[in-house]
C-alpha cells in the first residue's frame, strides 16, 4: 500500500509545538518559492548530461555506480536549477501605477542602529538627461541589500546552506529591486505648481518582517505599494529573528532564536517599530523635504503581533493611525496580546490566506480572506522561481 504524505497547512501548524510553529511557515514559504515540483527540468538535464558524455559506458566500468550516479545527478540538478531561474525573480510591472518610478534607500535608527529600508515614489526617471546633453543612468538598488550574504542567510534558514545548496537562492543576490537607489522623493505636482515645495505629504507604513525574514523579502510588494503614492519603511529587527542583519559596527547577526526569550523578542520588535514611528518623520523631512502624513504600522506573520504590541503600547499622543496585518501569527504573542478576534485600539484591517482563514484567524475591525492566497503570497516568494 502506498503511503500518502501529509501536507502541512496553517491549520495544522497551529496545533504544533511553538518551535515548529516558528519554523513551518518559513519552510513552506521557501518551498513555495523554489517550486520543486518542476523536477522535469532536472530530469531533462540529466538526460542531456548522459548524451553529452560519449564515454559514459567506459566511465561506468571504471567507477562504481555509487559514485557515478550521484555525481551525475548532482551536476544535473545544479545545472537544471540554474536554468530554471534564468530571468528570475519575476518583477511585477508598475507601469499603470500613478508613480511608475520608485526609489529605495537604507537608513539606521539611532537607538540600536536598526536598519530600515525605505521604498517611496519618485518623479525621477531611471535615465536623467544632464544639462550637457549626455545620458546618465541612475543606479538601481539590488533586491538583496547585502547580496549573497543575504541570500545565503535565507538559504541557511531551511538547511540549504548546510547541504551546500545555497545556490538555490543565489539568483536573488544578483536580482534588481526595480527601484532607483537613493533618489529624491516624489514632488507633489499641485504643490510644485503653487510654488510650495514643502507641502509634499505622504502616508507612511512601518512594516515588521516575519520570523526568519528580513527587510528585503517583500521588496516587490513594497515597490508596488510605493508606486501608489506612499512610503514603506521595512524594519530589519535586531532581536535575532531576522535571517541576517548587519549591525551598526559592521558585523553580521545571523538568525538566532536563543538570543532573546520570546517575550524579549516581541518587546524589542515593538520598541523598534515605535522608534521608527517617532524618528522617521523627522529624518524623511530633513533628507527628502517630504512631510509624513498618516502613519500606520503593519507586519507579516510574526511581524503582525509585533505591530499589534507596538500599537497597544503607543502613548495617547502617538501619531499612529492604523494597523495593516498579513496572516497574523497571533499564537506567538506569549500572553502579551489581546485574544484572537479582538479589536485594536486603532483602526485595523487583517488579510489572511486560505490556511489562516481555515484556522479561524481574525483580528481588528475587518478581516479580509484573500481567496487562493498562501502564507508566502504576502511576501515575494511566489516570484522567486518559475511556477
Amino acid at each position: 500500500m502506498r503511503r500518502r504524505n501529509k501536507s502541512i497547512t496553517a491549520g495544522s501548524i497551529s496545533s504544533l509545538p511553538l518551535p515548529l510553529q516558528r519554523r513551518a511557515p518559513l519552510a513552506m514559504l521557501f518551498l513555495l518559492a523554489l517550486h520543486l515540483r518542476n523536477t522535469s527540468i532536472v530530469l531533462h538535464t540529466a538526460e542531456a548530461f548522459a548524451i553529452a558524455l560519449p564515454g559514459i559506458d567506459t566511465i561506468h566500468t571504471i567507477l562504481p555506480n555509487s559514485i557515478t550516479y550521484p555525481a551525475t545527478f548532482l551536476a544535473a540538478f545544479r545545472t537544471g536549477a540554474a536554468i530554471s531561474v534564468i530571468n528570475q525573480p519575476r518583477m511585477p510591472s508598475i507601469d499603470s501605477s500613478p508613480y511608475s518610478n520608485v526609489g529605495s534607500t537604507v537608513l539606521r535608527l539611532p537607538e540600536r542602529g536598526t536598519r530600515v529600508r525605505l521604498f517611496y515614489p519618485t518623479t525621477i526617471n531611471s535615465i536623467d538627461n544632464p544639462t550637457n546633453g549626455g545620458e546618465r543612468r541612475r543606479r538601481m538598488a539590488p533586491y538583496c541589500t547585502d547580496g549573497r550574504q543575504t541570500s545565503d542567510a535565507m538559504a541557511a534558514r531551511v538547511g540549504f546552506e548546510q547541504m551546500g545548496a545555497s545556490f538555490l537562492l543565489g539568483h536573488l543576490a544578483d536580482a534588481s529591486s526595480g527601484c532607483m537607489e537613493d533618489v529624491p522623493m516624489m514632488i507633489d505636482r499641485t504643490a510644485a505648481a503653487a510654488g510650495n515645495s514643502n507641502n509634499n505629504e505622504l502616508p507612511l507604513l512601518i512594516y515588521s518582517h516575519g520570523y526568519g525574514g528580513n527587510m528585503d523579502m517583500a521588496t516587490y510588494l513594497f515597490r508596488t505599494m510605493a508606486s501608489k503614492g506612499m512610503i514603506v519603511a521595512a524594519i530589519e529587527h535586531t532581536d535575532g529573528t531576522a535571517s541576517s542583519t548587519i549591525l551598526e559596527d559592521g558585523s553580521e547577526r545571523r538568525f538566532n532564536e536563543y538570543l532573546l526569550t520570546g517575550r524579549q523578542q516581541l518587546t524589542r520588535r515593538a520598541s523598534e517599530l515605535l522608534e521608527a514611528s517617532e524618528v522617521l518623520p523627522e529624518l524623511i523631512l530633513k533628507r527628502y523635504n517630504t512631510t509624513v502624513g498618516n502613519i500606520m504600522v503593519g507586519g507579516h506573520s510574526y511581524g503582525a503581533p509585533s505591530a499589534v504590541m507596538a500599537a497597544n503600547g503607543a502613548s495617547e499622543h502617538s501619531n499612529l493611525s492604523g494597523l495593516i496585518l498579513h496572516d497574523p501569527a497571533l499564537g506567538m504573542g506569549y500572553g502579551m496580546l489581546p485574544p484572537n478576534g479582538a479589536k485594536s485600539r486603532i483602526p485595523c484591517v487583517s488579510y489572511v490566506s486560505d490556511e489562516y482563514h481555515k484556522a479561524g484567524v481574525r483580528y481588528g475591525d475587518v478581516t479580509v480572506h484573500v481567496r487562493g492566497a498562501r502564507h508566502g503570497n504576502f511576501v515575494d516568494a511566489p516570484l522567486w522561481a518559475p511556477s
